[in-house]
Parts: C-alpha cells; structure tokens; sequence
C-alpha cells in the first residue's frame, strides 16, 4: 500500500506541465522574420523592397517570364481554352493527314522507281546517271514530308485529339 501511495506523489500534474511550458514559451525568442512563398522565388522579386507595386497584384507568368496583372493573366487563359470557334474540326485532321500520306507514298515510289532504274545494269548510262542526280532531291523531299507528318502528330498528341484522325499511318523511312 506504501508503494503505491508513493507513485502519485513523483508523478507531474497536468496543471504543473501547463504553467512549465507557458514558463518556457515566456522566455522564448519570438521569430525576427517571417518568410512567404515570394521569398523563396528569386524570379517573383521584380521590385526592391522600398519600391512600392506597380500594380495592385501582380503575378509571375511562367511562359512570358514577367509579372503580369490580372486583367492579362485571365485574357492569357481565356485564349488557350478551345472554344466551338477555335476548336479543332476532325475534318480538317483528316484531310491534311490524307494529303501528308499520298504524298510520302508518292515520293517513295518515286525514290523505288529511281533506284530501280539505278540498279538496272539494261539501262543506258544517261538514263542511270540522270536517276542518281534525282534521288537525293527525291529522298530530300521525303525526309521534309516526314517532318510534316510528325509536325501533324505532335499536334494532335498536344491538344490531346483522337490519333485515329490521322490514321493509317503511313510507314516512314526515318526514325520515329
């Protein structure tokens, strides 16, 4: 019975614990600073810190790299929003796609039939040599075709189109 009478008395109370720490906080150095998102971004300092604020808000655009106002941040916005007129038309995707597909079939064929030629030991020397003049042009044409169509991928991939718009397509010569 003694030993646990003992414990209580060695045992802190709630109410001591209380006035301890309000002690502790009392002789706490209160913090000199106070540091906010704009001071950890060296790029959202656009003023020295006695210069008063051009505007009333300004905020750091990322993709013009400045602080702009708020009346051209939401015009920025807004403009990037499709819209029915500013939408894409699945039309137009297509059509484009056909006319970028017809033609590489078109120059590779081409580049085939010179090559043909080329190789053909039965042809005449002129008609050879005049085969292998036009096949870097060919083969150049090709390669800008090939531009175009990846140009027209990438476009449908960043605004996040349907990739059957484009299909079939069409087997290229340089690396995708």
């Amino acid at each position: 019975m003694v030993s646990l009478m003992a414990a209580p008395a060695g045992a802190q109370s709630l109410g001591d614990v209380s006035r301890q720490e309000e002690a502790r906080r009392a002789t706490t150095k209160k913090a000199v600073k106070t540091l906010t998102n704009s001071d950890l971004d060296p790029n959202a300092i656009t003023q020295s810190a006695g210069a008063a604020p051009a505007e009333a808000s300004c905020y750091m655009s990322k993709s013009l790299g400045r602080c702009v106002g708020v009346e051209e941040l939401v015009a920025k916005s807004v403009a990037g929003v499709q819209t029915a007129q500013n939408a894409p038309f699945e039309q137009t995707y297509r059509a484009e796609a056909k006319s970028i597909r017809s033609q590489i079939e078109k120059s590779q064929n081409a580049i085939a039939s010179l090559e043909a030629v080329i190789a053909d030991q039965g042809r005449s020397p002129s008609d050879r040599k005049a085969a292998e003049q036009s096949l870097p042009a060919a083969r150049q044409m090709l390669a800008g075709l090939e531009k175009q169509w990846e140009k027209l991928e990438r476009a449908v991939g960043n605004q996040h189109l349907p990739h059957t718009w484009i299909e079939p397509v069409p087997a290229r010569t340089t690396k995708q």
